[in-house]
């Protein structure tokens, strides 16, 4: 547990805290190195975390009977979001691209994308329309390079103690981009006022805000103030694809759309590796979404 505290006291330094102290920088990666746990474990004990699993049949029927339903509704004229992207939507998905990340499975860097020429750019472009045309993806794309980090003050020697960081095709991000913004426009306004999460231009900080404001409140009227925090283990990673399905089916006019997005979320499969240069076998996935 020592080894552990040590490590995330080393990493929350600033990186150029670390390119000043070879020390301290050797130090972050002896410990990245002891790993007690083989990848095959962790990977393993992850795949158990992401099973869902339950002896009540009867959601299960209800979903797939809606489902049914759903999927005998057409299209409305004039409501699809599935049209070719543009080239100023294609421009947009890239300027949110971060450069300076380890390129992933493909061994495609951000870089390459970015500064590509125009040519390359309008072919691509060309190529992603053809994907959401035809329902179809590459198959690279639905393998993702799972990164095994220490969690704080927990036992190294336990494969539960590790946070899987997915790292994704960089290709696959910008077509998630596009297929972002176009079901934006639609499942934004049916937030909550409240919520901060998933939504453009807010985050935690107005939670906070709103949570600060409701004690101050409190306090003056002289009452007392209350909050419920709920934390849902592996919230991402027990996704239920029946029921995502059954979900945006009822937000999203455009079935074709439906089916590029569970295309897209199917049939995945991850590779882990830790620190030390461990690399487990591929493992495949039948719940859960992609995130980096």
């Amino acid at each position: 547990m020592g080894g552990s505290c040590q490590l995330h006291r080393l990493l929350a330094l600033q990186p150029q805290s670390v390119e000043n102290h070879q020390q301290t920088y050797w130090q972050v990666w002896t410990l990245l190195l002891r790993v007690p746990v083989s990848a095959n474990s962790i990977a393993l004990q992850l795949v158990k975390n992401w099973a869902h699993k339950t002896s009540d049949r009867e959601p299960t029927r209800l979903v797939n009977k809606q489902l049914s339903d759903l999927w005998r509704i057409p299209t409305p004229e004039g409501h699809s979001i599935s049209e070719p992207f543009r080239p100023e939507e294609f421009v947009a998905a890239l300027r949110r691209l971060k450069p300076g990340k380890s390129p992933e499975m493909d061994s495609i860097f951000p870089e390459f994308m970015l500064h590509a020429r125009s040519v390359l750019k309008s072919w691509f472009c060309d190529f992603l329309n053809s994907c959401m045309r035809q329902l179809k993806i590459p198959k690279i794309w639905r393998k993702a390079l799972v990164v095994a980090i220490p969690k704080p003050e927990k036992p190294l020697g336990d494969p539960k103690s590790y946070r899987p960081i997915s790292l994704l095709c960089v290709p696959f991000e910008i077509f998630e981009r596009l297929i972002y913004a176009r079901v934006e426009t639609i499942t934004d306004p049916l937030h909550p006022q409240e919520q901060a999460g998933f939504r453009h231009g807010r985050s935690a900080a107005d939670q906070v805000t709103l949570l600060t404001q409701d004690i101050e409140d409190s306090f003056s009227a002289k009452e007392k103030a209350g909050a419920v925090l709920v934390d849902l283990t592996a919230a991402y990673d027990i996704v239920w694809h029946r029921g995502l399905t059954c979900k945006l089916l009822r937000l999203l006019p455009d079935r074709h759309m439906v089916h590029m997005i569970m295309e897209m979320v199917s049939n995945r499969s991850f590779t882990l590796t830790t620190g030390n240069g461990q690399m487990s076998r591929l493992r495949r996935l039948k719940s859960g979404i992609p995130q980096s």
